[in-house]
């Protein structure tokens, strides 16, 4: 294929592209296997890719090419070149990485693993948007807290350079959604496979094979959102949900077979199999009504059996093993109160106990007469079916309730893991209850389904014997892990979520500004130009927002921390060396959460938002405070300054769906409260515009996902909605390119950055990092008081880290 305008050319036997004398009869001489032809392909067809990553592959290579790499074992860098990644489209990369064996993945493969961790989130991108996402992925994964190499940096086709991160993304990601994922289970097939099955709440069944690839057709209930499946023998499935009906599936023909019960109404509370002693196994189902039956495993027909008697509630339900022939005990949760029914029993119910919080779920472990369930207040403990004698108990999650549980072994000991409301999986023994290595986190939502797969003697990452553990997280993600443990390892360690980050002036070297950067473990400042950190004894308390200001010339750093409390540094005085404290603010009862400074009559006064829902002005040069408003009826999530032809103006935008102008002098409201119709308002900007009388409008960004610009003038919205379409919006940048094109950039947890262009409406890039983020800040060209740049700088930080890289959309 031409680089340009040629047509496709297929190598010709008996002459080799790159002109050599060796012919393809040769090569044929050297096929000792399959692996052998695969490997031959891959290097002829790696030939052939254009060094340009602008220019289409012919579609054979982007099909094909990472196929052949990887069954011929040269699935690199060097047989999959950088410039066909962000056309591939094939199975997908992540996936043949997966299944690559130790030889393969030893070979040199940095691209290739940069282009999976993103390959998950990029959906329709163009073009450009993926290769300039994965020129950042690339240089986040290799280049972490080094300083620019220009040499090392030219992307072709890439709208950004890359000058610093700080990133540590998980890579497990088999699958992204585009439905909330509602139920999960696994199921080996009569041939036996073993596949994951998922329920959504549109009702839709997937299956998927272990390492991520969709099995077979998905199967559509038309129902309500599918929160149990059930596998059984030979290729069946049950399913269930909202609309309150049991269907069942034959999965590898694709049928629905029957639906036994159907209970408009209502919604299925539990499904699960359980045998008592000497009786036939029998299917429960449990309705939000209370009511309790049975069907038969293979007819499907209501069975007449002794079944415990519910309160008029949701129930779930838990088949106990007792062991040998002793068969089941049933526990049976509803509400804060725990039930355990023994059928060989006259009296029915054995015990009951009462939880703090409502229950969430119940698992049988795999150590008979023990179960493990999980509530509402964040109690996770393991119990004895037969006395209720409390066994162990896990230390309490920090935060939340435990929504989700399955049982496992690790290292050859029955465990437990679980999955919280603060999006992060852990593992408990379930001898102990202590903690099996550290949190598994990495989802953005809370994990709402898990199961586990065995290991295989070619699975890297975890040996056969040993069970890895796949979770369905409410962000339409299907995750795998390892659990840690003893002859396990743990899993791969992933940085404490970012809490505050800015770009705060020029740092040592000229023309590179410095990084500060805060998370649960302390504060941090980077000097682009080096790489080199420097001192920053912030504290104890987490800094939660962070500003840059310029006092009678001096530079300074402003933080404000998790005890309420904001702190002024100096920055002048000299390279490496600590910041100085100068003074502290108090007058906010709870975390200042966004801060801006600006000059004022030859002055420079500091804005402060808080939780505690108020608007704070502060005077820098005199280190005092000036006014406080209060009009926000809840927090105050985000404020900026607005430069107007009538001055400066205060924008505040809260929780209580507002956008609010202030002016300075007097912090008096200027018109009435925007009310934005976006539910909460986390961010706002100011966005000029190019009008003579130096007009600026003001941009909000909403839990709705959506985008809106505003004439504080008048109060009414300018053009139409901007949807990032991929969840909330959580930060607003504007800035200016090197062409003076007014860009806004807008990300949230989707951890999506996209660039759009105010004047037109246009949406311009999506720069995809597959990790959530929450904050933005950019240093536009000839920003006053800032160092010289040619291109704006923009920062992005969320969960994985903090990267930062110059803006380049005229082309490089």
């Amino acid at each position: 294929m031409s680089d340009a305008d040629g047509p496709y050319r297929a190598p010709r036997p008996g002459r080799s592209d790159t002109g050599d004398s060796k012919t393809w009869a040769d090569d044929s001489k050297a096929w000792a296997d399959t692996k052998d032809a695969h490997r031959l392909i891959a290097e002829a067809l790696s030939r052939l890719v254009a060094a340009d990553p602008t220019i289409p592959p012919h579609p054979y290579l982007s099909r094909h090419l990472a196929q052949h790499a990887a069954r011929g074992e040269v699935l690199d860098d060097a047989h999959v070149p950088l410039a066909v990644l962000p056309w591939e489209s094939s199975a997908n990369v992540r996936t043949l990485l997966r299944q690559s064996d130790a030889v393969s993945a030893a070979r040199r493969q940095e691209w290739l693993e940069a282009w999976a961790r993103i390959e998950p989130f990029i959906g329709g991108a163009g073009p450009h948007s993926r290769l300039t996402s994965l020129h950042l992925a690339h240089h986040a994964a290799t280049r972490p807290r080094t300083p620019l190499d220009p040499s090392a940096a030219r992307v072709s086709g890439s709208r950004i350079t890359p000058l610093w991160s700080d990133w540590t993304a998980q890579d497990n990601v088999l699958a992204v959604s585009e439905t909330r994922l509602e139920s999960l289970t696994r199921t080996t097939t009569t041939d036996g496979r073993s596949l994951l099955v998922s329920g959504d709440n549109h009702g839709t069944i997937r299956m998927w094979e272990p390492h991520g690839v969709p099995a077979m057709a998905p199967l559509h209930t038309y129902g309500g959102a599918v929160q149990h499946l059930l596998p059984l023998p030979g290729d069946l499935l049950l399913s269930a949900g909202t609309d309150g009906s049991v269907r069942v599936w034959h999965l590898t023909r694709g049928q629905l077979l029957a639906e036994p019960v159907h209970r408009p109404g209502t919604w299925v509370s539990a499904l699960t199999l359980f045998a008592a002693k000497g009786a036939p196994e029998v299917v429960l189902v449990a309705h939000s009504d209370g009511r309790l039956g049975a069907l038969d495993p293979v007819t499907f027909r209501s069975v007449d059996t002794p079944l415990p008697s519910l309160d008029p509630a949701p129930a779930l339900l838990s088949g106990v093993s007792l062991g040998g022939a002793e068969g089941m005990a049933l526990a049976v949760a509803q509400g804060r109160r725990v039930r355990v029914w023994d059928p060989r029993r006259a009296d029915g119910y054995t015990h009951e106990h009462e939880h703090e919080g409502a229950v969430r779920a119940l698992v049988d472990l795999a150590a008979p007469g023990r179960y493990a369930l999980c509530d509402d207040s964040g109690y996770i403990g393991f119990r004895d079916a037969s006395t209720g004698r409390e066994t162990a108990v896990a230390p309490a999650p920090p935060a939340g309730p435990v929504v989700a549980l399955t049982a496992l072994t690790v290292a050859g000991r029955a465990a437990v893991a679980s999955g919280g409301s603060d999006h992060t999986l852990r593992v408990w023994d379930a001898w102990t209850g202590a903690a099996i290595g550290g949190p598994l986190e990495g989802h953005t939502a809370p994990p709402v389904a898990l199961t586990t797969l065995p290991g295989t003697s070619r699975e890297l990452l975890a040996p056969a014997g040993q069970e890895l553990l796949v979770s369905a997280g409410a962000d339409h993600t299907l995750r795998r892990w390892k659990p840690g443990g003893p002859g396990v390892g743990a899993g791969r360690a992933v940085r404490r979520p970012v809490t505050a980050a800015a770009l705060s002036g020029p740092g040592s070297t000229a023309g590179a500004p410095l990084i500060a950067v805060a998370d649960e473990s302390g504060t941090a400042l980077w000097d682009t130009g080096t790489g080199r950190p420097v001192p920053f004894p912030a504290g104890h308390a987490t800094v939660t927002a962070f500003a840059s200001a310029l006092v009678r010339g001096e530079p300074l750093l402003v933080t404000a921390h998790s005890d309420a409390g904001v702190q002024l540094w100096s920055l002048d005085r000299g390279a490496h060396t600590a910041p100085a404290r100068l003074a502290g603010l108090l007058g906010h009862s709870l975390p200042v959460r966004s801060m801006a400074a600006f000059p004022h009559d030859g002055r420079t006064l500091l804005v402060t938002g808080g939780a505690d829902g108020t608007v704070r002005l502060w005077d820098l040069d005199r280190v005092c405070a000036l006014a406080c408003q209060e009009d926000h009826l809840l927090s105050v999530r985000d404020v900026a300054v607005l430069d107007t032809a009538q001055g400066p103006r205060i924008v505040s935008a809260g929780t209580d769906g507002t956008v609010r102008l202030w002016d300075p002098v007097t912090l008096r409201p200027v018109g009435a409260p925007l009310h934005c119709e976006q539910r909460v308002v986390n961010a706002v900007a100011a966005v000029p515009v190019d009008e003579p009388d130096g007009a600026v409008l003001v941009a909000s960004g909403g839990e709705d996902g959506t985008i809106r610009l505003w004439d504080p003038g008048t109060g009414r919205p300018v053009g139409r909605r901007l949807d990032i379409g991929d969840g909330p919006v959580a930060a607003l940048a504007f800035f200016r390119t090197a062409a003076g094109r007014p860009c806004l950039a807008a990300t949230g947890p989707g951890g999506t950055i996209h660039l759009w262009d105010t004047d037109t409406g246009s949406h311009l890039l999506r720069i995809v990092t597959g990790s959530p983020l929450g904050a933005l800040d950019v240093l536009n060209a000839r920003q006053p008081g800032g160092p010289h740049l040619a291109h704006p700088v923009l920062l992005a930080a969320g969960v994985a880290g903090v990267c930062v890289f110059d803006i380049r959309m005229e082309g490089r």
